[in-house]
């Protein structure tokens, strides 16, 4: 393959042109004076045969190609920095490196015990960031993706069949209420289901969880008396009400001997199979692959949810 003659460097100064449009705050970010910069913009414009930046008024404006291109090129930036950062070779004993994780508080309460505890032994000098799920899960994970390590949802929320995923762990629904409701019995009918009030996490985020579609394939949808964008704080919030709640199984513990009391339902709910993804331009990462490894150990090293009579 022959690529065009244009230099690297180039490449640089038109990712921040196209951002900043404004020669000289471009120069600023990229470290050349404003005769430079400009020097710059004149080469591209002969090679792309196109001005990029045109005045309109006081400001400039992006030319239509300059629009495709800078819809190109940020993703293509952070990929050849990947690609030109690459090192043979990752030693967690040296390392200062931060790995950052995106997952819900879920995830974070049954892996993150384990994976702090292997990353802080085998790389002392490493540190973690965990960061709760933002709404580009759902209309732009591979966004997400770029600005993360690694993301940990369940399968079934996103369809990606190229980017890099590790299953890690299975769970199971879990369908309950307060203890003193009477309002519902020990079974729900899909008429009850749907005329139920819920307590529901991430409603506006995950409005298409797998559970929530399974019920939909049934002509059921669940009416959200309380959202909250957590999932261990869940069962909690039912105490005291009639409103019904789903959540994992691995975070029920004993709730039988609690405030709830389990609730049956209609239909058997899909598992949940949560997931590490990862961006394909870490895959050159050895320091990725040596964090992946221990998000995916620990995720092994859960024992699997007990039989419950909630499903």
């Amino acid at each position: 393959m022959e690529l065009p003659s244009l230099d690297l460097n180039l490449v640089v100064v038109l990712h921040a042109l196209l951002e900043e449009r404004n020669v000289t705050r471009a120069g600023e970010r990229v470290g050349l004076s404003q005769p430079g910069t400009s020097a710059a913009l004149a080469r591209l414009r002969r090679h792309f045969d196109d001005p990029l930046l045109e005045r309109v008024g006081t400001v400039y404006e992006l030319t239509p190609l300059a629009q495709a291109l800078q819809g190109q090129l940020g993703s293509t930036m952070e990929q050849l920095q990947r690609v030109l950062a690459a090192q043979p070779r990752f030693d967690p004993l040296t390392t200062d490196r931060r790995f950052t994780v995106a997952c819900s508080d879920s995830v974070l309460t049954m892996l993150g015990p384990a994976l702090v505890a292997a990353v802080t032994r085998a790389a002392p000098r490493a540190s973690l960031d965990f960061r709760s799920l933002d709404k580009r899960v759902a209309t732009d994970p591979l966004a997400l993706l770029r600005d993360v390590d690694v993301l940990i949802v369940p399968r079934g929320l996103f369809s990606l069949p190229d980017v890099p995923s590790v299953e890690l762990y299975r769970d199971r629904w879990v369908c309950a209420t307060w203890r003193g409701n009477t309002a519902v019995g020990d079974r729900l009918t899909l008429e009850d289901v749907a005329r139920a009030r819920w307590v529901m996490p991430f409603q506006e985020l995950l409005m298409a969880s797998p559970a929530d579609a399974a019920l939909a394939t049934l002509g059921v949808d669940r009416h959200c008396a309380v959202r909250v964008e957590s999932f261990s704080a869940l069962d909690r919030l039912v105490v005291g009400t009639e409103l019904l709640v789903l959540f994992h199984e691995r975070l029920a513990g004993d709730l039988t001997a609690g405030d709830l009391r389990v609730v049956h339902l209609p239909v058997q709910l899909p598992p949940i199979t949560e997931t590490a993804w990862s961006h394909p331009s870490r895959q050159l990462d050895p320091g990725h692959r040596w964090f992946l490894d221990a998000v995916t150990e620990a995720g092994a090293g859960l024992v699997q949810p007990g039989t419950s009579a909630s499903r």
